[in-house]
């Protein structure tokens, strides 16, 4: 489906990890009149604020805090509910429950793929009072088997999966406990002046995904190589792509809970819908 109205095509970000499949599967062909610029959400939200990209897929956190002339996709979203099983904080040893595990805890390396996890997880220890240092990080697979006593790793998307062995926790699963919110972790981002021709290419790849659900499984269980049963419970089960009601109250919940972590530093996020 071609932009119409645009004399270009249109460039548009997308992140190559499982979760986010579904919404730019349909875009992947050479008829869908958009340009695909692959990256993590950091280096995304970075590409679209420079203005190299006209859209992308962005850390919803990124875009709390950087929305000025931005807009996001009023239907679509990266969002999980009571687990995500793709973000998690891993640990030497996960025998101890999450709270008190991170008493123990005096130094956690953030992955820097993503800022909305990172966010995320401030808003978990500032709830549970705890004060670790945190140090931003990349290559965050590397160094989750060498975790020393004291120490944690956050690492999201697929990186994440691959690893689920070793000891962690689901990060939502936690914040769910805590909060009894879902969480929203990415939207589909683009510059106001182009929300007439970008919503309706985007809307149209996730209809062409959901069209054949099936087809599109088997396209990431060879894409991303998880098992053919997990792919599917992940990505029918777990990870949502619709930005309903609920979504909406727990992206503005987030929003809240950000605004007043940064309320002594003067930031002040806000949620424009």
């Amino acid at each position: 489906m071609a932009a119409s109205g645009l004399t270009q095509v249109l460039r548009i970000g997308v992140v190559d990890y499982l979760n986010a499949y579904p919404l730019w599967a349909g875009l992947a062909v050479e008829d869908s009149g958009v340009a695909l610029v692959r990256g993590v959400p950091s280096f995304l939200a970075a590409e679209l604020l420079a203005g190299r990209v006209d859209a992308a897929l962005i850390s919803s956190v990124e875009y709390l805090r950087h929305r000025e002339g931005l807009s996001f996709h009023p239907d679509l979203c990266i969002s999980a509910t009571r687990e995500s099983k793709s973000i998690r904080l891993f640990v030497q040893d996960a025998k101890q429950p999450f709270a008190t595990q991170l008493k123990d805890i005096h130094k956690i390396y953030t992955d820097i793929s993503s800022r909305s996890s990172v966010a995320q997880l401030q808003v978990i220890l500032a709830e549970l009072n705890v004060q670790p240092e945190l140090e931003e990080i990349s290559h965050a697979g590397e160094r989750i088997a060498a975790l020393k006593k004291g120490e944690a790793l956050l690492s999201i998307g697929d990186t994440a999966l691959a690893h689920m062995s070793e000891p962690s926790f689901d990060l939502q699963r936690e914040y769910f406990q805590i909060f009894g919110h879902g969480f929203v972790y990415a939207l589909w981002v683009y510059r106001e002046s182009l929300g007439k021709a970008v919503v309706p290419v985007l809307s149209h790849a996730y209809e062409i995904y959901k069209a054949d659900i099936p087809r599109y499984l088997r396209q990431a269980t060879e894409r991303f190589g998880f098992p053919a049963d997990f792919t599917e419970n992940y990505l029918t089960e777990i990870i949502h792509h619709e930005l309903s009601a609920d979504r909406r109250a727990d992206l503005e919940f987030f929003a809240a809970k950000l605004k007043q972590k940064s309320a002594n530093s003067g930031s002040t996020p806000h949620l424009a819908v």
